[in-house]
Protein backbone atom coordinates (compact mmCIF):
# COMPACT_ATOMS: atom_id res chain seq x y z
CA UNK A 1 0.00 0.00 0.00
CA UNK A 2 0.95 3.32 -0.94
CA UNK A 3 2.80 5.65 2.09
CA UNK A 4 0.98 8.75 1.60
CA UNK A 5 -2.47 6.60 0.99
CA UNK A 6 -1.07 5.31 5.09
CA UNK A 7 -0.88 8.43 5.98
CA UNK A 8 -4.30 10.14 4.81
CA UNK A 9 -5.66 7.08 6.44
CA UNK A 10 -4.27 7.80 9.78
CA UNK A 11 -4.38 11.65 9.23
CA UNK A 12 -8.23 11.36 8.67
CA UNK A 13 -8.57 9.39 11.36
CA UNK A 14 -6.91 10.95 14.27
CA UNK A 15 -7.97 14.19 13.35
CA UNK A 16 -11.94 13.34 12.73
CA UNK A 17 -11.71 11.93 16.32
CA UNK A 18 -10.18 14.38 17.91
CA UNK A 19 -12.46 17.09 16.17
CA UNK A 20 -14.84 15.09 18.53
CA UNK A 21 -15.28 16.98 21.96
CA UNK A 22 -15.96 14.40 24.44
CA UNK A 23 -13.02 12.13 22.67
CA UNK A 24 -10.80 15.49 22.94
CA UNK A 25 -11.08 16.05 26.67
CA UNK A 26 -11.03 12.69 27.78
CA UNK A 27 -7.81 12.04 25.85
CA UNK A 28 -5.87 15.13 27.38
CA UNK A 29 -7.51 14.66 30.17
CA UNK A 30 -6.12 11.23 31.04
CA UNK A 31 -2.60 11.71 29.24
CA UNK A 32 -1.32 15.46 30.10
CA UNK A 33 0.08 16.14 33.41
CA UNK A 34 -2.49 16.56 35.92
CA UNK A 35 -0.60 19.88 37.41
CA UNK A 36 -1.45 21.40 33.72
CA UNK A 37 -4.77 20.33 33.31
CA UNK A 38 -6.16 22.14 36.18
CA UNK A 39 -4.84 25.51 34.09
CA UNK A 40 -5.87 24.59 30.82
CA UNK A 41 -10.12 25.83 30.10
CA UNK A 42 -10.88 22.29 28.18
CA UNK A 43 -14.45 24.30 27.45
CA UNK A 44 -13.20 26.62 24.62
CA UNK A 45 -10.75 24.17 23.12
CA UNK A 46 -10.56 25.87 19.57
CA UNK A 47 -9.91 23.02 16.76
CA UNK A 48 -6.90 24.67 14.03
CA UNK A 49 -6.91 24.74 10.77
CA UNK A 50 -3.89 23.31 8.99
CA UNK A 51 -2.79 26.53 8.37
CA UNK A 52 -1.14 27.42 11.52
CA UNK A 53 1.38 24.59 11.57
CA UNK A 54 1.55 23.61 7.35
CA UNK A 55 4.62 25.52 6.49
CA UNK A 56 7.31 23.58 7.62
CA UNK A 57 6.17 19.95 8.48
CA UNK A 58 5.94 17.04 5.98
CA UNK A 59 2.58 16.37 3.93
CA UNK A 60 2.69 12.92 5.34
CA UNK A 61 2.61 14.39 8.98
CA UNK A 62 -0.44 13.68 11.28
CA UNK A 63 -1.46 16.56 13.82
CA UNK A 64 -3.35 18.61 15.44
CA UNK A 65 -3.26 21.57 16.80
CA UNK A 66 -5.69 23.08 19.70
CA UNK A 67 -6.30 26.98 21.06
CA UNK A 68 -7.10 27.29 24.13
CA UNK A 69 -5.82 29.43 27.46
CA UNK A 70 -3.23 28.11 29.96
CA UNK A 71 -3.73 29.70 33.23
CA UNK A 72 -5.37 32.37 31.67
CA UNK A 73 -3.09 33.03 28.45
CA UNK A 74 -3.74 32.26 25.03
CA UNK A 75 -1.67 29.02 24.41
CA UNK A 76 -1.53 25.98 22.44
CA UNK A 77 -1.87 22.22 22.75
CA UNK A 78 -0.10 20.08 19.68
CA UNK A 79 -0.13 16.68 19.16
CA UNK A 80 1.27 14.83 16.59
CA UNK A 81 1.01 11.55 15.55
CA UNK A 82 3.89 9.23 15.06
CA UNK A 83 3.02 6.46 12.43
CA UNK A 84 6.62 5.97 10.56
CA UNK A 85 7.68 2.15 10.43
CA UNK A 86 11.25 3.70 10.99
CA UNK A 87 10.99 6.07 14.45
CA UNK A 88 12.75 9.24 14.11
CA UNK A 89 16.01 9.92 16.37
CA UNK A 90 15.55 13.62 15.71
CA UNK A 91 11.94 13.51 16.69
CA UNK A 92 12.85 16.33 19.59
CA UNK A 93 14.47 18.61 16.67
CA UNK A 94 10.93 18.28 14.23
CA UNK A 95 8.92 19.14 17.04
CA UNK A 96 11.05 22.13 18.13
CA UNK A 97 10.86 23.23 14.49
CA UNK A 98 7.18 22.73 14.62
CA UNK A 99 6.90 24.80 17.66
CA UNK A 100 8.60 27.59 15.86
CA UNK A 101 6.53 27.22 13.18
CA UNK A 102 3.39 27.50 15.13
CA UNK A 103 4.76 30.40 17.19
CA UNK A 104 5.64 32.17 14.34
CA UNK A 105 2.07 32.04 12.75
CA UNK A 106 0.62 33.29 15.89
CA UNK A 107 3.06 36.55 16.10
CA UNK A 108 2.22 36.92 12.39
CA UNK A 109 -1.80 36.89 12.67
CA UNK A 110 -2.03 38.65 16.34
CA UNK A 111 0.76 40.88 16.01
CA UNK A 112 2.37 40.79 19.43
CA UNK A 113 5.90 40.05 20.55
CA UNK A 114 4.42 37.60 23.59
CA UNK A 115 5.30 34.21 22.51
CA UNK A 116 2.28 31.59 23.61
CA UNK A 117 2.98 28.70 25.60
CA UNK A 118 2.70 25.60 23.65
CA UNK A 119 2.12 21.60 25.16
CA UNK A 120 3.49 19.27 22.62
CA UNK A 121 2.89 15.34 22.90
CA UNK A 122 3.59 12.98 20.14
CA UNK A 123 1.38 9.70 19.99
CA UNK A 124 3.40 6.94 19.29
CA UNK A 125 1.78 3.84 17.64
CA UNK A 126 4.80 1.40 16.54
CA UNK A 127 5.11 -2.51 16.87
CA UNK A 128 7.95 -1.96 19.30
CA UNK A 129 8.37 0.22 22.34
CA UNK A 130 9.38 3.93 21.38
CA UNK A 131 13.52 3.29 21.23
CA UNK A 132 14.77 7.52 21.50
CA UNK A 133 15.23 10.23 23.87
CA UNK A 134 12.61 13.40 24.03
CA UNK A 135 15.07 15.63 25.20
CA UNK A 136 16.20 18.01 22.08
CA UNK A 137 19.41 18.29 24.36
CA UNK A 138 20.34 14.66 24.26
CA UNK A 139 20.49 15.29 20.77
CA UNK A 140 23.50 17.93 21.19
CA UNK A 141 27.00 16.53 20.25
CA UNK A 142 28.94 17.85 23.52
CA UNK A 143 29.17 17.10 27.20
CA UNK A 144 26.39 17.09 28.60
CA UNK A 145 27.86 19.22 31.29
CA UNK A 146 28.44 21.94 28.46
CA UNK A 147 25.16 21.14 26.84
CA UNK A 148 23.15 21.73 30.60
CA UNK A 149 24.89 24.67 30.87
CA UNK A 150 24.75 26.51 27.38
CA UNK A 151 22.44 24.51 25.08
CA UNK A 152 18.79 27.09 24.75
CA UNK A 153 19.74 28.88 27.27
CA UNK A 154 19.63 32.87 27.37
CA UNK A 155 21.86 34.22 24.89
CA UNK A 156 25.19 36.66 26.13
CA UNK A 157 24.45 40.06 24.99
CA UNK A 158 27.57 42.39 24.67
CA UNK A 159 26.18 45.79 24.23
CA UNK A 160 29.06 47.94 22.59
CA UNK A 161 26.98 51.30 23.26
CA UNK A 162 27.57 50.56 26.66
CA UNK A 163 31.04 49.93 26.89
CA UNK A 164 33.71 52.87 27.47
CA UNK A 165 36.23 52.88 24.93
CA UNK A 166 39.06 52.53 27.43
CA UNK A 167 37.99 49.46 27.99
CA UNK A 168 37.85 48.29 24.40
CA UNK A 169 41.15 49.41 23.94
CA UNK A 170 42.59 46.95 26.12
CA UNK A 171 42.09 44.59 23.26
CA UNK A 172 44.14 46.20 20.04
CA UNK A 173 42.90 43.85 17.62
CA UNK A 174 38.88 43.31 18.45
CA UNK A 175 38.87 46.61 19.81
CA UNK A 176 39.53 48.82 17.14
CA UNK A 177 36.55 46.48 15.35
CA UNK A 178 34.26 47.06 18.16
CA UNK A 179 34.88 50.83 18.55
CA UNK A 180 34.04 51.29 14.86
CA UNK A 181 31.24 49.27 15.06
CA UNK A 182 30.13 51.50 18.75
CA UNK A 183 31.11 54.54 17.18
CA UNK A 184 29.69 54.50 13.58
CA UNK A 185 26.50 56.42 14.43
CA UNK A 186 28.25 58.84 15.94
CA UNK A 187 27.45 62.55 15.23
CA UNK A 188 31.05 62.91 14.59
CA UNK A 189 33.58 60.70 14.30
CA UNK A 190 36.42 62.91 14.67
CA UNK A 191 36.63 63.54 18.41
CA UNK A 192 36.16 59.66 19.32
CA UNK A 193 38.70 58.24 16.77
CA UNK A 194 41.84 60.84 18.67
CA UNK A 195 40.94 58.60 21.85
CA UNK A 196 41.80 55.57 19.40
CA UNK A 197 44.76 56.61 17.84
CA UNK A 198 47.33 54.88 19.74
CA UNK A 199 45.72 51.65 19.74
CA UNK A 200 45.72 51.82 15.59
CA UNK A 201 49.70 52.86 15.99
CA UNK A 202 50.07 49.53 18.14
CA UNK A 203 48.68 47.67 15.43
CA UNK A 204 50.61 49.20 13.04
CA UNK A 205 53.71 48.14 14.04
CA UNK A 206 52.74 44.56 15.01
CA UNK A 207 51.68 44.04 11.01
CA UNK A 208 47.92 45.44 11.53
CA UNK A 209 48.91 48.08 8.76
CA UNK A 210 46.09 45.88 6.15
CA UNK A 211 43.82 45.60 8.62
CA UNK A 212 43.73 49.06 10.13
CA UNK A 213 43.41 50.48 6.93
CA UNK A 214 39.71 48.54 6.04
CA UNK A 215 38.57 49.64 10.10
CA UNK A 216 39.53 53.48 8.41
CA UNK A 217 38.17 53.02 5.24
CA UNK A 218 34.47 51.89 6.71
CA UNK A 219 34.90 54.63 9.43
CA UNK A 220 35.46 57.01 6.24
CA UNK A 221 32.72 55.68 4.40
CA UNK A 222 29.61 54.92 6.40
CA UNK A 223 30.36 56.88 9.61
CA UNK A 224 29.25 60.83 10.21
CA UNK A 225 31.86 63.37 9.26
CA UNK A 226 31.48 66.84 9.50
CA UNK A 227 35.07 67.44 7.93
CA UNK A 228 36.92 64.56 5.40
CA UNK A 229 39.92 66.46 5.53
CA UNK A 230 40.49 66.73 9.26
CA UNK A 231 40.13 63.09 9.16
CA UNK A 232 42.26 62.35 6.64
CA UNK A 233 45.06 64.68 7.99
CA UNK A 234 44.70 62.47 12.01
CA UNK A 235 44.90 59.32 9.87
CA UNK A 236 48.28 60.61 7.76
CA UNK A 237 49.75 62.56 10.90
CA UNK A 238 48.88 60.18 14.32
CA UNK A 239 48.69 57.04 12.72
CA UNK A 240 50.13 56.55 9.92
CA UNK A 241 51.11 57.94 6.52
CA UNK A 242 51.06 55.12 4.39
CA UNK A 243 47.33 54.20 5.40
CA UNK A 244 46.38 57.95 4.87
CA UNK A 245 47.57 58.13 1.68
CA UNK A 246 45.28 54.60 0.84
CA UNK A 247 42.21 56.45 2.16
CA UNK A 248 43.11 59.52 -0.15
CA UNK A 249 43.44 57.26 -3.10
CA UNK A 250 39.62 56.10 -1.65
CA UNK A 251 38.64 59.69 -0.99
CA UNK A 252 39.87 60.46 -4.68
CA UNK A 253 37.80 57.80 -5.78
CA UNK A 254 34.75 58.33 -4.45
CA UNK A 255 34.80 61.81 -5.53
CA UNK A 256 35.41 61.01 -9.21
CA UNK A 257 32.62 58.50 -8.66
CA UNK A 258 30.55 61.79 -7.21
CA UNK A 259 31.46 63.45 -10.32
CA UNK A 260 30.09 60.69 -12.71
CA UNK A 261 27.02 60.19 -10.87
CA UNK A 262 26.67 63.77 -11.25
CA UNK A 263 27.14 63.75 -14.95
CA UNK A 264 25.10 60.69 -15.43
CA UNK A 265 22.04 62.58 -13.29
CA UNK A 266 22.33 65.55 -15.44
CA UNK A 267 21.64 62.96 -18.64
CA UNK A 268 19.26 61.47 -16.83
CA UNK A 269 17.49 65.06 -15.96
CA UNK A 270 17.84 66.14 -19.63
CA UNK A 271 16.35 63.11 -20.86
CA UNK A 272 13.50 63.38 -18.79
CA UNK A 273 12.97 67.34 -19.46
CA UNK A 274 13.11 65.97 -23.27
CA UNK A 275 10.53 63.27 -22.76
CA UNK A 276 8.17 65.74 -20.75
CA UNK A 277 8.32 68.66 -23.34
CA UNK A 278 7.49 65.84 -25.80
CA UNK A 279 4.42 64.57 -23.99
CA UNK A 280 3.40 68.30 -23.28
CA UNK A 281 3.82 69.11 -27.09
CA UNK A 282 1.17 66.05 -27.99
CA UNK A 283 -1.41 67.58 -25.33
CA UNK A 284 -1.13 71.17 -26.84
CA UNK A 285 -1.75 69.11 -29.99
CA UNK A 286 -4.38 67.29 -28.61
CA UNK A 287 -6.24 70.68 -27.44
CA UNK A 288 -5.40 72.36 -30.37
CA UNK A 289 -7.04 69.15 -33.17
CA UNK A 290 -10.14 69.11 -30.45
CA UNK A 291 -10.64 72.79 -30.79
CA UNK A 292 -10.70 72.61 -34.57
CA UNK A 293 -12.62 69.91 -34.36
CA UNK A 294 -15.34 71.34 -32.06
CA UNK A 295 -14.95 74.72 -34.86
CA UNK A 296 -15.78 72.10 -37.32
CA UNK A 297 -18.61 70.73 -35.76
CA UNK A 298 -20.18 74.06 -35.16
CA UNK A 299 -19.68 75.40 -38.77
CA UNK A 300 -20.56 72.37 -40.27
CA UNK A 301 -23.75 71.44 -38.31
CA UNK A 302 -26.06 73.75 -40.72
CA UNK A 303 -24.40 71.90 -43.68
CA UNK A 304 -26.18 68.56 -42.39
CA UNK A 305 -29.39 69.22 -43.34
CA UNK A 306 -28.55 69.17 -47.02
CA UNK A 307 -28.67 66.48 -49.71
CA UNK A 308 -26.17 62.78 -49.11
CA UNK A 309 -23.96 64.61 -51.27
CA UNK A 310 -23.24 67.28 -48.83
CA UNK A 311 -22.99 64.67 -45.79
CA UNK A 312 -20.26 63.10 -47.87
CA UNK A 313 -18.25 66.25 -48.65
CA UNK A 314 -18.67 67.00 -45.05
CA UNK A 315 -17.25 63.58 -44.16
CA UNK A 316 -14.07 63.88 -46.73
CA UNK A 317 -12.85 67.06 -45.01
CA UNK A 318 -13.14 65.72 -41.77
CA UNK A 319 -11.28 62.48 -43.05
CA UNK A 320 -9.18 64.99 -44.76
CA UNK A 321 -8.05 66.75 -41.31
CA UNK A 322 -7.59 63.15 -39.68
CA UNK A 323 -10.60 62.99 -37.52
CA UNK A 324 -11.75 59.66 -36.20
CA UNK A 325 -13.71 57.63 -38.13
CA UNK A 326 -16.27 57.28 -34.85
CA UNK A 327 -16.33 61.53 -35.01
CA UNK A 328 -17.07 61.85 -38.48
CA UNK A 329 -20.41 58.93 -37.92
CA UNK A 330 -21.58 61.10 -35.06
CA UNK A 331 -21.40 64.52 -36.90
CA UNK A 332 -22.79 63.47 -40.64
CA UNK A 333 -24.97 60.76 -39.49
CA UNK A 334 -24.03 58.61 -42.10
CA UNK A 335 -23.50 55.05 -41.06
CA UNK A 336 -20.16 53.58 -41.29
CA UNK A 337 -20.37 51.29 -43.96
CA UNK A 338 -21.69 54.23 -46.42
CA UNK A 339 -18.27 56.16 -44.73
CA UNK A 340 -15.88 53.25 -44.76
CA UNK A 341 -17.10 53.18 -48.82
CA UNK A 342 -16.96 56.49 -49.08
CA UNK A 343 -13.24 56.65 -47.66
CA UNK A 344 -12.16 54.30 -50.16
CA UNK A 345 -12.98 56.32 -52.73
CA UNK A 346 -11.66 59.29 -50.97
CA UNK A 347 -8.28 56.87 -50.95
CA UNK A 348 -8.37 56.47 -54.81
CA UNK A 349 -8.24 60.12 -55.52
CA UNK A 350 -4.96 61.91 -56.97
CA UNK A 351 -3.56 64.05 -54.06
Amino acid sequence: MNNNNISNAHDQFFRTAMTNKQVAHEFLKTWLPSDLCQLIDFEHLEFQPRSLINEMRKESEVDVLFKTTINGQEGYLYLLLEHQSTPDKLMPFRMHKYLCNIIEQHLKKHGSHKLPLIYPVVIYHGKRKYPYSTNLADLVDAPRELVDRYFLKPFQLIDLGQIDNEILKQNAWSGVMAFALKNIFATDILSHLRTMTPTFNQLDKIGGREYIAMVLQYLFERAKLTDKEAFLKIIDQEISHEVGEKIMTLSEHIREEGRLEGLLEGKLEGKLEGKLEGKLEGKLEGKLEGKLEGKLEGKLEGKLEGKLEGKLEVATQLLDTGSDIVFVEKITGLSRKKINEWRKKVSLLPN
